[in-house]
Order: C-alpha cells, then sequence, then structure tokens
C-alpha cells in the first residue's frame, strides 16, 4: 500500500473543522436566544456567545469521543444486534447531557462567576444542556446514521453490479457451448459426405473461437471485429448449406469502432439459420443491418429473414437458448438497450436491437479471426 503524504493533512483539517469551526457555527443561535431572553445590549449578546461557545465545544468533543470510542465499542461487543440505533442514541444523549454540565462547571469557574450560584441558575444550565444535547447530539448521531445509510446503499449497489456481471458472463457461457454444439453437428454431418469441406469447417472453427474466446473476456467488443467474427461463422454454415443460405450485409460506414457486446449477433444470425434455412430446400435470405439512429446516441441492429416466421404469442420449436440469452443480456444493459422480436406467419421474423453509441472504449483486437483463403466465399449482397 502506498503512502499518501495529504492523507494525515487532510485527516487533521476535517478534525479541526469538527472540533473548532463547527461549534462556532453552533453556539451563533443559541447567543442570539440568550442574549435576546437575558440582555438587551449587544455586550450581553458577547458574553451569551461566550458561553454557547463553551457549551459548543465540550459537548462537540464529548460526542467526537463517542463517536470514535464509544460506539465502535458497542458495535464490537455486539455485532450482531438488529436494533442497534437505541443504545447508540442513548449513548449521544448521555454524553451530551453530561457534558453540558461539564461546560457549566467551566463557565462557573473561568467564565461567568457564579453562573451556578442559585436555583435560578441550575435551571438555566439545564435548559442549556437540554438544548444543546438535543440539537448537537441530535445532528452528530443523524450524521452517524446518514453515513451508515449510504454505506449500506453503496455496498447494496456494488452488490448489484457484481450480480449483474456474473450473469452476464454466465449467459456469454451458455451462448459457447450451444455454438460449438451446433457446429460439431455440422462437422459430423460433413465428415463422410465432404471429408474435404469438413477440414475446410474445422480450420474455420479455430478462426471462429479465436474471436470467441478473446470477446469473452471482455463485456464489449468493436463492431467490425464482431462482424468479421460472423463472416467466419456464416463461412462455416456456407460449407453446410451451400447457395441455399443467401446474406445481405448492409452496415452503415463510420460504424466500425463503435463498441458492441461481445457475441450478441451470432445468437440471432444462428436462429435465422435454424429457422429460415435449414427446414427449407430453397433455402433463404438472412439481412443484418446497422444504423444510427436520428439521436445520434444510439444504433439499431437488425436481423431479419424471409422464413415461414410464426403466430405472435407462440415460440418457435427449439429451446430457444440463443434468443433468450440475447434478450437478457440487453436486459442487463439497462436503458437504452432494447430488444424487439417481430413475426407473422409467411412474412419472415425479424429482431431489432438497440444499443448506445459508445458505451465504452475498445482496443482493435488484431488478428482476432484470421482468414481463410479455402473453401467456397461467403455470398453477399448489399455489404457496405
Amino acid at each position: 500500500m502506498s503512502y499518501d503524504p495529504a492523507r494525515p493533512e487532510t485527516h487533521r483539517s476535517r478534525l479541526i473543522v469538527s472540533l473548532v469551526l463547527t461549534p462556532m457555527l453552533w453556539a451563533v443561535p443559541f447567543a442570539l436566544f440568550f442574549g435576546t431572553l437575558y440582555s438587551p445590549d449587544l455586550r450581553g449578546y458577547g458574553w451569551a456567545y461566550v458561553v454557547s461557545l463553551v457549551f459548543s465545544l465540550v459537548i462537540r468533543a464529548a460526542t467526537v469521543l463517542a463517536e470514535r470510542v464509544l460506539v465502535p465499542y458497542l458495535r464490537l461487543r455486539e455485532p450482531e444486534r438488529v436494533r442497534r440505533w437505541l443504545p447508540e442514541a442513548a449513548i449521544y444523549m448521555a454524553v451530551s447531557v453530561s457534558a453540558s454540565f461539564i461546560a457549566a462547571g467551566i463557565v462557573n469557574q473561568f467564565v461567568v462567576p457564579g453562573f451556578l450560584g442559585s436555583p435560578r441558575a441550575w435551571l438555566i444550565s439545564g435548559m442549556f444542556a437540554i438544548a444543546f444535547s438535543i440539537l448537537v447530539g441530535g445532528i452528530i448521531y443523524a450524521r452517524v446514521f446518514y453515513r451508515a445509510a449510504v454505506a449500506r446503499a453503496v455496498a447494496l449497489e456494488r452488490m448489484r453490479s457484481q450480480l449483474e456481471r456474473a450473469e452476464l458472463r454466465a449467459l456469454r457461457a451458455q451462448v459457447n457451448p450451444h455454438f460449438l454444439f451446433n457446429t460439431l453437428n455440422s462437422i459430423a454431418a460433413l465428415i463422410h459426405e465432404n471429408p474435404a469441406a469438413a477440414e475446410d469447417v474445422v480450420t474455420r472453427l479455430a478462426d471462429v473461437f479465436r474471436h470467441a474466446l478473446t470477446a469473452s473476456g471482455r463485456e464489449h467488443t468493436r463492431l467490425a471485429d464482431e462482424l468479421d467474427f460472423l463472416r467466419s461463422w456464416l463461412a462455416i454454415e456456407h460449407v453446410r448449406f451451400g447457395d441455399r443460405l443467401r446474406v445481405v450485409e448492409d452496415v452503415e460506414p463510420g460504424l466500425e469502432d463503435v463498441p458492441v457486446p461481445g457475441l450478441l449477433f451470432q445468437p440471432l444470425i444462428e436462429n435465422a439459420v435454424l429457422y429460415a434455412v435449414a427446414p427449407r430446400a430453397e433455402g433463404g435470405t438472412i439481412t443484418l443491418r446497422v444504423r444510427r439512429d436520428p439521436s445520434g446516441q444510439t444504433i439499431t441492429a437488425e436481423v431479419a429473414d424471409d422464413g415461414p416466421g410464426f403466430s405472435p404469442g407462440t415460440r418457435p420449436r427449439g429451446n430457444g437458448v440463443g434468443l433468450e440469452s440475447v434478450r437478457e443480456r440487453l436486459r442487463l444493459g439497462g436503458e437504452p438497450h432494447a430488444f424487439a422480436l417481430e413475426s407473422a406467419p409467411g412474412q419472415g421474423t425479424r429482431v431489432r436491437i438497440t444499443l448506445p453509441l459508445a458505451p465504452a472504449p475498445v482496443a482493435r483486437v488484431e488478428n482476432a479471426v484470421a482468414p481463410v483463403e479455402c473453401g467456397p466465399p461467403l455470398p453477399s449482397e448489399g455489404r457496405a
């Protein structure tokens, strides 16, 4: 742990303010009150301020002692006590009242001789004791209670943030085995039918997983890197489906460095392949569009297909791991992240997601997905 030479000075300054300057301010309203009550001239206000200042200084020193020594000692002795505020409040009140009578003795001895020389003087001293105890002790305990409440709120928010990050990591971990399982199925189907194509898929799979492993360790990745990953993954799928898989990529120029959640688009594309391409002999067309919104604060990415679609309120067959992981990741991201799903029988399916334009800076990933020269090229139309 590094030593910070400014820290002792800061602590000393705060202690001086707490023990000296703050009581000087607290003494003002009491000086005005008692000066008006017992003396009509300015000199009386001066003596009233001196007396009030003595009370403020002594009571403040006593409450600091309670705050730094007595209350922490109570918390160490009874760490599990639920209703701790009651004994703590009693400590502050007892300390404040005791300090008030000590202050009255100091005033009687050094400032105003005879301050406690009559029953009326004792009554006045009692008024000082009660008034200062309620004000000073109440303010101090309210401040302590407020600090404790703020500390609990900060700890709760930190725990909530850690939980959300853990949920995001769990969702990304769901997608990776899901993607690997489907890809290995494709390789297994090609081994006997087309060994050369199977070898090509394995080579491309290594490139894909190079990006997947890199992206899984970060919250965000560059849009350009994510698109490179998608093209390599689609090349694997193209080996399997051939010309039945048609892809249109329409990305607005200038968005290459925009940070996006890693591995967010692949489950959407995979879902479109599963429902719009695989079941149909003629295959299908998948369109990926990314646009900057008119507000300039967000981007919208859309994955659409021309498949059979499904009726509103129903879900297509399958376990839905991919779509649900995307939906949950966006929900955990909070606003302006958004997820929308549109579909109708015979009209295909469209998934639209909204992302902040620049949530966090992301470094360029060099050679995250190395290009592979073997195998058929990925068909695309309208690529920006």
